[in-house]
């Protein structure tokens, strides 16, 4: 050894750690003020989420959305478009699905499955494009307008389980049961886990194609690297924005399609809720590759069911747990700061 130590060298690398330290610190302090051991805590955490087996599926459960959804902030991302409207996107999605139900009726199960999933995609796409137009047309913000558009959403469910979609007896603000043949069936009996795992597999493999290997995938990235050159090159940066908006829609609409067809069979309020946000950290973590997408959602998912199993077994109040998040978060990115230094000075 020549005495050198591990030292980050630049600014960001040393707020990184920093910032890493502090969160750390605080939550180490808020678990000891809530009684209970740090080691403990993250032990419940990480058997809850990833070493039991109904922990796992249950991981599996809300990892799809979330691959989903972060398929589609990946694509915005790589444009340089900030796609913040994952959550509004995703019930408008499965709105419009529940909506063509009595359409759907009496065709084979195949083809009505594939109806309802296409028009979870155009309701998604629908309202993906409104911030597209916005940005492109009109030149509004798309973070500000993505963001809107989720408070509509959240809305238009509500009015919609209480209007037209609401079940026939009028009394629970939801839509009726799908019917059998609109069901996901259930991969692994004794699970949550249904076919919707298939789909999010299939929609990385289709994404990853088109970024990688189509033209509209090359205006994408050349968009997001330098606008200009992508504008002198013959891209309009204008229909990669509504392009990418409209994608990521489609993306996360078919998310809220999987959610009511393969895990609640029925249309309510509340029924999902925080994918948008946690799906740009898996889209960000997984540096914007569609492949590592997967990989990042079930991290964030593992997380967030692990979370559970150490409110419910140790003495840490349910508050705590979204530190627990944020901390990991932070050590995620903070990883991903000091490796794009050297390591030694």
């Amino acid at each position: 050894m020549d005495g050198r130590t591990l030292t980050p060298r630049r600014p960001e690398a040393r707020l990184a750690l920093v910032v890493l330290a502090a969160g750390v610190a605080l939550l180490a302090g808020l678990i000891w003020l809530a009684g209970e051991n740090a080691l403990r805590a993250l032990v419940a955490l990480v058997q809850g989420g990833f070493l039991t087996p109904s922990g796992l599926a249950d991981t599996v459960v809300r990892a799809i959305p979330l691959c989903l959804i972060g398929l589609g902030v990946a694509c915005a991302f790589r444009a340089g478009v900030f796609n913040i409207g994952g959550d509004g996107q995703l019930l408008i999605g499965a709105c419009a699905a529940v909506a063509v139900v009595p359409l759907l009726a009496g065709l084979p199960a195949p083809l009505a499955l594939a109806g309802l999933m296409l028009a979870g995609m155009a309701g998604g796409a629908a309202w993906g494009l409104v911030a597209g137009v916005l940005k492109a047309r009109f030149g509004a913000n798309e973070i500000i307008a993505t963001i809107m558009l989720n408070y509509i959403a959240v809305q238009v469910l509500s009015w919609l389980v209480r209007g037209p979609l609401q079940e026939p007896a009028g009394v629970f603000p939801r839509s009726a049961r799908l019917p059998g043949e609109l069901r996901l069936p259930v991969l692994i009996d004794g699970t949550r886990i249904s076919a919707g795992l298939v789909v999010a597999l299939v929609a990385v493999g289709v994404v990853w194609i088109l970024l990688a290997r189509s033209r509209w995938g090359y205006g994408v990235t050349l968009t997001g690297q330098n606008a200009e050159a992508a504008r002198y090159g013959g891209v309009r940066p204008g229909w990669v924005a509504i392009s990418v908006l409209a994608a990521g829609g489609a993306l996360a609409g078919l998310a809220g399609t999987v959610e009511v067809a393969g895990l609640h069979g029925r249309l309510q309020e509340g029924f999902a809720t925080g994918f948008g946000i946690t799906a740009i950290a898996v889209a960000l973590l997984a540096r914007l590759n569609p492949l590592w997408v997967p990989v990042t959602a079930m991290g964030f998912a593992g997380l967030y069911v692990g979370s559970g199993t150490v409110a419910r077994a140790t003495a840490v109040p349910f508050p705590l747990v979204n530190v627990i998040e944020a901390v990991v978060i932070l050590g995620f990115l903070a990883l991903g700061v000091l490796r794009r230094r050297p390591a030694l000075e």
